[in-house]
Order: structure tokens, then C-alpha cells, then sequence
């Protein structure tokens, strides 16, 4: 089936039924405004700034505080592709940014079922909570763009085709074992960077690791010492390892991509990504967006307002896409007005500063 007919939305609807993924489809996004944002992506993480909202480093839901990083998400075509399965009125509401570093080893096979409990580390925290009717229907949609042009030796997104209809079992083990476990200490190489990240929360993506330093002197190890202190807590922490996928036995299909391009997947869907045997970057971005009806972070509400990845979101905020009103409330802003929002401020945070 070519791309144009894809385009059509019994087309999308058709493949996503089929396969749990349709793409890769043109989001109609210059390759400059691609690159001008991949630029400041890898400024943000080098800098490993502390995230406007969230208080901590963080590669989530930059597009609530970017425009340019919005409109990459958001663009016409993307929201069209989303509409053909959830409808005329949906939420964006988590975002996410992915860097794949050259000798970065694959991502492993995993799923997700809807709740975004936080399950990969060891917590049950839904983010998640479909409306009445609707549990039994994939009630999340994600949306991975690249911001470069993604070959074949890159790590491109993976996927395993028709894997969105059956529940594979997963087993907790060792954090270092992990399916998303992406190694910390192969691009730190200074004693201080590694203490400064250990202390600040942003050594290894979503799992709090201050409180390693709490009782010892990091002075007392050589840099070599805090490593395998260190890699030993990482060991005690918790994360998923998926069972009973064979990938000799699924139907596997890479997708090297053009920057701008997109694929539109459920999470259900069995995915990852192979390693990046380039000397580049792979960057790319992804939207999550759900039914307007669906209860985004019901934790929001308690004394205790932490999700499954370990952030506090307190001051989150879903997208509103579409103009029905009767779910719109304090913790949702409508497109449009974050858009006029955005676009008279400019983020300091954010280095080199989008749409500069």
C-alpha cells in the first residue's frame, strides 16, 4: 500500500487495525524547523537543566512550554492521522523526547498497555483512566516523529506487526536488566558530572537516585569506585523484562524515516529500537494523546501528586484538540490558547532558545 493511499483515513484506521502502527506518513513540517529543534534538544540535555515544570531534568512535555516544539506535534496532518481513530475531539498529553547516542545499544521489546502506571520501574501509578465503555479499546495513541533523517544503521523505531492484540507477560528483575535501561555511566567520564547527575536526579531517566549519596562521602571513592557503588543501587531498583516474545517468531518491520516524517502507533503495539551504530544523533520526538473523556493523572488530585515516572505534576497540563467544551477544566488548556500563550514568551530554560 503506498503512503498516498495511507494517507486516506480508512486507510490509517485499516492498518491500524491490522498492524497496531500505520506509517511512516508526512507531517508536512520543514526539515528546518526539524534540525533548529533538534538543536536545542541536545543544548537541554547536555546542559541536563532542571525542567521548568517538573523541578528535575526531564525529557517530558517540553511542547507546554515550546511552540515550535508544539507545532511539530501538533501540525495539520498529525492531528488529522490522530482524529481518524480517536475522533474530532482529543487530548494531547504527554510528550516526549528521545536521543539516541552513537553506540547506544537497542531498546528493548515492550508494550503498554494504557494505564501508564510507571509498571517498567516497579510502580503502579495509572496516568491514565479510560472513560466508562472504553476499557476494552486502546485508549491511548502515539504519535513518533524524527527530527533527522533516521537510516538503517541509526536505531530506527520498530515494531513488531499484528503484536497489539495479545498482553505479553513481563517479569520485574534488576533495574540493569531492564528493557529500557539505557547504560548512564558510558558517556560520563568526569568524577563531579557524575555526583552532580547522581544528586540532581538526572543520572538515569525517571528513577530518583539523590538519596544514593545520603549516608556516604563521594570524596572517599575514585571515580571508578562510584560507578559500581553506584551501578550496585541501580541493581536493587526494579524494572520490566517482557516474556514469552520470540522476535524470530513476529513479523517484524523497521522503519528508517525521513526528519518530519511520522508513524502513528498504539502502545499495545510490541516496539523498540535496534542500536545506533552511526556516529550521529538520533533524535526524535513523540505525542501521546487519549479521548477527550479519558481521566488524565487522577493522582493529581491527592496529598501526594507523583506519577509512575517519579514527577511531580502539579502543574501539568493536557491539550485540548477540537472544540468540545465539556471536558475542559483547570488542569486542561485548549490548543489554540497555548499557542497564544507560547508564542508571546520565550523560554529561557530551553538553550539555544526555540524559534530564536
Amino acid at each position: 500500500m503506498s503512503e498516498q493511499n495511507l494517507v486516506e483515513p480508512a486507510a490509517i484506521r485499516e492498518r491500524m487495525a491490522a498492524d497496531g502502527f500505520c506509517g511512516p506518513l508526512d507531517a508536512g513540517v520543514s526539515q528546518a524547523q526539524c534540525a533548529m529543534v533538534a538543536r536545542a534538544i541536545e543544548a537541554m540535555i547536555d546542559g541536563r537543566e532542571a525542567h521548568p515544570l517538573y523541578r528535575r531534568f526531564s525529557v517530558r512535555d517540553w511542547h507546554l512550554l515550546n511552540r515550535d516544539f508544539l507545532d511539530l506535534l501538533t501540525a495539520p496532518k498529525v492531528l488529522r492521522a490522530v482524529s481518524t481513530v480517536l475522533g474530532d475531539s482529543f487530548k494531547l498529553w504527554r510528550s516526549k523526547i528521545f536521543l539516541k547516542a552513537p553506540g547506544e545499544a537497542p531498546l528493548g521489546w515492550h508494550q503498554e498497555w494504557g494505564a501508564f502506571n510507571g509498571e517498567e520501574i516497579g510502580n503502579d501509578v495509572p496516568a491514565l483512566v479510560p472513560a466508562a465503555g472504553r476499557e476494552n479499546s486502546a485508549w491511548n495513541l502515539t504519535v513518533w516523529m524524527p527530527l533527522s533523517d533516521v537510516d538503517p544503521t541509526m536505531g530506527p523505531i520498530r515494531f513488531a506487526r499484528g503484536s497489539h492484540r495479545r498482553r505479553f507477560p513481563i517479569e520485574m528483575r534488576p533495574l540493569t536488566e531492564a528493557e529500557f535501561y539505557v547504560d548512564p555511566f558510558r558517556e560520563i567520564h568526569d568524577f563531579d558530572e557524575l555526583v552532580a547527575r547522581i544528586r540532581d536526579d538526572s543520572l538515569c531517566l525517571d528513577i530518583p537516585t539523590a538519596s544514593y549519596l545520603d549516608d556516604v562521602d563521594p570524596r572517599g571513592f575514585t571515580f571508578d569506585q562510584l560507578c559500581a557503588f553506584t551501578r550496585k543501587k541501580l541493581e536493587h531498583a526494579r524494572g520490566a523484562v517482557t516474556l514469552d516474545f520470540h522476535e524470530e517468531e513476529q513479523d517484524i518491520v523497521s522503519l528508517p524515516m525521513r526528519a518530519g516524517e511520522f508513524v502513528i502507533f498504539s502502545e499495545r503495539c510490541m516496539h523498540g529500537s535496534s542500536a545506533n551504530l552511526s556516529p550521529r544523533n538520533r533524535i526524535g520526538i513523540n505525542a501521546r494523546f487519549t479521548f477527550s473523556d479519558t481521566t488524565i493523572y487522577p493522582v493529581r488530585n491527592t496529598s501526594t501528586p507523583i506519577d509512575g515516572s517519579n514527577l511531580d505534576i502539579s502543574d501539568h497540563r493536557s491539550v485540548q484538540i477540537g472544540e468540545d467544551r465539556r471536558y475542559l477544566d483547570s488542569a486542561t488548556v485548549r490548543l489554540s490558547d497555548l499557542q497564544a500563550e507560547l508564542s508571546s514568551i520565550a523560554m529561557h530554560r530551553f538553550e539555544p532558545a526555540l524559534g530564536a
